[in-house]
């Protein structure tokens, strides 16, 4: 598959503060579903996060407003402020027909440019804020 660099600095996203794990995916029973195990870079071997943003797209001379998932692989969960700028190093778009025959976009980057750590930035459990 094709994949395009994007220029995060003039590609405006906002982070949702949505950030999950991405899961390998298993076949079991004759059925491909995601399993319990985080995914890993094949190149880094970083444990896989998915962010999601939210980004204005034009199409076809309408502009909307679009969210998305972008794939990163950070030794620590991102934290994200809700509604924030968040930028991306080495920003990546893959765009695919779909069966039905319309576009699907995959976004992938190698990390979050700036991001804090769940670990650092989370209180510790049990204790008041």
């Amino acid at each position: 598959m094709t994949s395009y660099a994007v220029d995060s600095k003039r590609q405006a996203m906002r982070a949702t503060g949505i950030v999950d794990e991405v899961k390998e995916w298993e076949e079991r029973d004759g059925k491909r579903r995601p399993s319990e195990i985080q995914a890993r870079d094949e190149d880094t071997g970083m444990p896989l996060w998915s962010v999601e943003v939210i980004y204005k797209q034009t199409s076809w001379g309408r502009e909307s407003s679009v969210t998305g998932r972008v794939i990163v692989g950070m030794p620590q969960r991102p934290v994200l402020e809700e509604y924030a700028r968040v930028e991306f190093v080495d920003l990546r778009a893959e765009v695919r027909v779909n069966q039905a025959g319309g576009l699907v976009e995959s976004w992938s980057a190698d990390r979050v440019a700036d991001a804090k750590s769940a670990t650092a930035s989370t209180p510790a459990a049990g204790k008041a804020a």
